[in-house]
């Protein structure tokens, strides 16, 4: 019989675990290509430049790309683990190195281009079946899917990477290993190093720190050190983890009914946490991300109208000018359909101001009679008394303001002293009307005919029905557009702000539907991640169990012969899942609830902000029932492979 036959021959005999190493680097393929889908995707990409998506993506596709690097070194681990004693075979019956790594680059080459092809086959589909459900489940149709030369090489290329290099350290591995030491390979003790509660307490205390210290700080340096803490959180968890199992053993031992009833169970267990700490830190870190980013934009969808609503008090705004933005009552109301509209004049004057260095200071300028009537309120003022208004949401508003003014009308300086403030959102977002300094009626009319400034007129309108407006709000902007371009420029040097900016029109429904798109958008994407991350977690730990399933049977059949009964093993193999399965979940579910409860101290708090918290009881609800049903799956396969 040749070598190649004896190859050939093992290879037929234990099947299985090509089959698993194939699929392992599939899902792989798929799990890039997938993502590379919704990243490249030209109206994605097109919102990561205008509509601020791209911090968004970041941080969870990042995620991604270590989780899928980890796992395909980790699945080429496995494989390579039960490789070896047939290495150490061949090389006794006359093999070289170089013929053992010339099958190995064989088999890999083989199993990677079928993984690239099988893998993009099943992105390609399962990618589009995702796409129209998640599409059609937000109501966004403006979002095509399509297929690009770009997600196929970035998905090739990414693979590729790390594929190689994970079989070029096997064949360096294999070239200088000797025959006897491949042979007992398999046969090494896996030792359990740096047993330390007190190094575990020191995790735990770097952990919890860290957290309190970002909770204590995030308003005030608003989340500067986000990134910092976070890390500083994350190496405390690693070491927590590391060593939680030979703290609890500890403690349990102060027990001694407890533990003697339960030592098979918290030895395997102690021995799997150390083997397995960074999987089960991996796992808990990719729960967190997909909790937490699940919750924050399935939130920022849901907020999509209230944002719109709070942001504009009108249904519609634009300033408007005798050149600019100017149509008649009748061709508005034959647009628009208005049912009140309030026309609000605005002076803005640029002030010279002798400093430490010339300067000069702006003004939006306000009658007292239509602050009145914009706000519903009756204030009164004197010639040189002034209100100070802030167009703001109060708790976003700076409350340090100057309390006088002076102001050169005609051949006199005047001094304007501040009467009160008044800070609440009144108006449209719109260029140029943060704020505002009233003045009483006969002071703004003598202000606009002595001063060299200009006259806006703020046109704030309602209409019968503005979530269906959309139609007549775009014909209203096409119809200002082109009578924009046809008169002549407004040649406002002085402001700020450029013609296109300042008579654009702020409507109620254009927000709204902005709002939709790029929060529909997010959240699309982080389903889509979120879905990658849980088929990619339960397969790592789904291929972390059975890769030890011959040891574990191994095990047990010594256990039998010493009494232990087949519903001791049952017992014994449902406790060491439960835990490795659900340990990871609920730390990862708690730290994406204490990141919400941190990032929510800038809105106020989590309980004053009720919609977070039931968008995360649904989002952890949903998958803490998955991961059960994950659970109870593996559980039976595992007692399968071990009671048969």
């Amino acid at each position: 019989m040749t070598f190649n036959q004896v190859v050939w021959k093992m290879a037929k005999a234990d099947y299985k675990k090509y089959i698993f190493y194939f699929l392992c680097n599939s899902f792989a393929v798929m799990f890039f290509f997938m993502f590379s889908t919704v990243y490249f995707n030209s109206r994605i990409e097109q919102a990561k430049k205008l509509e601020g998506i791209q911090d968004a993506l970041s941080i969870p596709g990042a995620a991604l790309i270590i989780f899928t690097i980890f796992f395909i070194s980790y699945a080429h681990n496995v494989f390579m683990k039960k490789r070896r004693s047939e290495f150490g075979l061949f090389l006794s019956l006359g093999m070289s190195p170089r013929d053992i790594s010339k099958l190995l680059v064989i088999e890999n080459g083989i199993i990677g281009m079928a993984s690239i092809l099988s893998g993009l086959l099943a992105g390609a589909v399962f990618s589009r079946l995702s796409f129209m459900l998640l599409m059609s489940s937000i109501n966004l149709q403006d979002i095509p899917f399509h297929l690009s030369g770009k997600m196929f090489l970035y998905s090739i290329g990414a693979f590729l990477a790390v594929f190689l290099l994970a079989v070029g350290k096997s064949l360096i591995f294999t070239l200088r290993s000797s025959m006897i030491l491949v042979m007992k390979s398999n046969r090494f003790a896996e030792t359990i190093k740096m047993r330390s509660p007190l190094l575990g307490a020191f995790g735990l205390l770097l952990m919890v720190g860290s957290i309190l210290t970002l909770y204590f700080t995030y308003e005030e340096s608003s989340g500067a050190f986000l990134p910092l803490w976070t890390m500083a959180m994350f190496l405390g968890l690693y070491i927590a983890f590391s060593q939680a199992s030979s703290f609890l053993i500890r403690l349990a031992k102060k027990f001694p009914g407890y533990y003697f009833h339960r030592l098979l169970f918290l030895s395997s267990l102690e021995y799997k946490f150390k083997q397995m700490t960074s999987i089960i830190m991996l796992v808990a870190v990719m729960i967190m991300i997909t909790i937490f980013y699940s919750t924050l934009l399935l939130t920022f969808y849901k907020a999509s109208e209230k944002d719109a609503v709070k942001n504009n008090p009108f249904d519609v705004a634009y300033y408007q000018i005798e050149t600019k933005n100017n149509l008649s009552e009748a061709e508005l109301n034959k647009i628009l359909q208005t049912k009140d509209q309030l026309e609000i004049p605005i002076f803005y004057y640029l002030e010279k101001q002798i400093l430490a260095g010339n300067g000069y200071h702006s003004y939006n300028f306000m009658s007292l009679r239509n602050f009145n009537e914009l706000t519903k309120q009756e204030k009164s003022l004197e010639n040189q008394e002034f209100l100070f208004f802030l167009n703001s949401e109060p708790e976003y508003a700076h409350t340090e303001f100057s309390e006088t003014f002076r102001i050169s009308m005609g051949n006199d300086e005047v001094t304007f002293e501040m009467k009160d403030y008044v800070v609440e959102r009144r108006i449209n977002l719109l260029p140029n009307s943060y704020e505002f300094v009233v003045v009483n009626d006969e002071v703004f009319d003598k202000m606009t005919n002595s001063l060299d400034g200009h006259v806006l007129t703020l046109n704030l309108l309602n209409v019968e029905d503005w979530k269906n407006s959309e139609g007549a709000v775009g014909e209203l902007v096409k119809k200002f557009e082109a009578m924009n371009q046809a008169a002549p420029p407004a040649n406002f040097s002085d402001l700020p702000y450029i013609e296109e900016e300042l008579f654009r029109v702020a409507s109620k429904v254009a927000d709204f539907h902005l709002n939709k798109t790029t929060s529909g958008i997010m959240f699309y994407v982080t389903t889509f991640l979120s879905i990658l991350f849980f088929m990619g977690t339960f397969i790592l730990l789904y291929l972390n169990l059975f890769s030890e399933v011959d040891t574990e049977k191994a095990k047990y059949k010594n256990l039998y012969k010493i009494g232990m009964t087949s519903k001791e093993v049952k017992k014994n193999v449902t406790r060491e899942i439960m835990t490795i399965f659900f340990v990871p979940t609920v730390i990862g579910t708690l730290l994406a609830f204490i990141y919400l409860v941190i990032l929510s101290t800038d809105v106020g708090g989590i309980m004053n902000n009720p919609d977070i918290l039931m968008h995360f009881l649904l989002i952890a609800g949903i998958y803490l029932a998955i991961q059960l049903g994950s659970y109870f799956y593996a559980r039976k396969k595992m007692l399968i492979q071990l009671l048969g």
